[in-house]
């Protein structure tokens, strides 16, 4: 996991990782993968154009797998993590020590398919997937393997508690570090991630401005600290009182301020596969 990337880093900490389908109570739509959140940050136009066309094919034939834009990654043990290690087609946060130990509780299946047919897609000049031969997506979603040595990927929706201890705890003292001001919310929200709610999750959102606009936004769970049983299991924990201390001696209480990973771009329509324009091709930064 990209654990340099604050918002990853924050929900590490909190011990739960949370798939976009059940990132709100109410089934709010909007919520996205930190995946795609990170490609739009970074406007990552070709992968954004590959992940779309990707996404189409998934919709028109295999729609009950779980889509690439929304759900979690896994790799089914740790040596078959740790072989993608290095390997310069992945990115390079795939590292030894962002290895990150995860416990799924998943509603619905758990789609499992072979990475390779992505990686080792056919590109044009631009990185951008040719989409007039899509059979190798269609084998993806079929989940056939490219080779004799696949590389498994398990997509899933649910939630997904994290195991590793030193892991989480070095993310805590990075976002710490990240957010100095914030130091009330970062406990709290430690706490309530390990007293099994919502308190403090924070999940990108996809919010349209209007017709040609949208902003990706990373939104704040609070609603369970207005929980009377949330509260109650707060307090029982052994850091409570640290907490209460801070909170008497503080005035305010600062939120973590995501706003720099946060964008506002304009939509593109730039694909045209099976010969039904997509949209969001592409994202152009305001």
């Amino acid at each position: 996991m990209d654990l340099e990337h604050p918002p990853v880093a924050w929900a590490v900490m909190r011990g739960m990782l949370v798939s976009a389908d059940l990132a709100s109570i109410d089934h709010t739509q909007g919520f996205i993968s930190f995946m795609l959140a990170r490609m739009i940050e970074c406007q990552n136009n070709p992968r954004i154009f590959n992940e779309f066309a990707i996404e189409y094919v998934r919709q028109k034939i295999s729609s009950n797998s779980v889509s690439r834009l929304r759900g979690m990654y896994f790799f089914g043990s740790y040596e078959e993590a740790m072989y993608r290690v290095g390997d310069a087609n992945w990115p390079n946060y795939f590292r030894a020590e962002n290895l990150v130990e995860l416990e799924l509780y998943s509603p619905q299946h758990v789609t499992i398919v072979d990475s390779d047919w992505v990686t080792f897609a056919t590109r044009d000049k631009d990185n951008r997937i040719r989409t007039d031969d899509i059979q190798w997506i269609e084998n993806y979603w079929k989940g056939e393997p490219r080779s004799t040595k696949p590389i498994w990927e398990y997509i899933a929706n649910g939630v997904a508690i994290v195991l590793n201890e030193p892991v989480r705890r070095r993310c805590f003292a990075y976002v710490k570090e990240c957010y100095p001001e914030s130091e009330i919310a970062v406990l709290m929200s430690r706490l309530a991630g390990e007293a099994g709610s919502r308190g403090g999750l924070v999940s990108p959102f996809l919010l349209r401005m209007d017709n040609e606009t949208m902003a990706l936004k990373y939104l704040w769970s609070d609603a369970d600290f207005h929980d009377d049983d949330v509260i109650t299991s707060i307090a029982k924990h052994p850091d409570s009182g640290y907490l209460g201390r801070m909170v008497s001696e503080k005035v305010s209480w600062p939120l973590p301020d995501f706003r720099p990973w946060q964008r506002e771009f304009r939509i593109g329509q730039q694909f045209d596969p099976m010969g039904v324009i997509g949209t969001a091709g592409s994202v152009h930064h305001l």
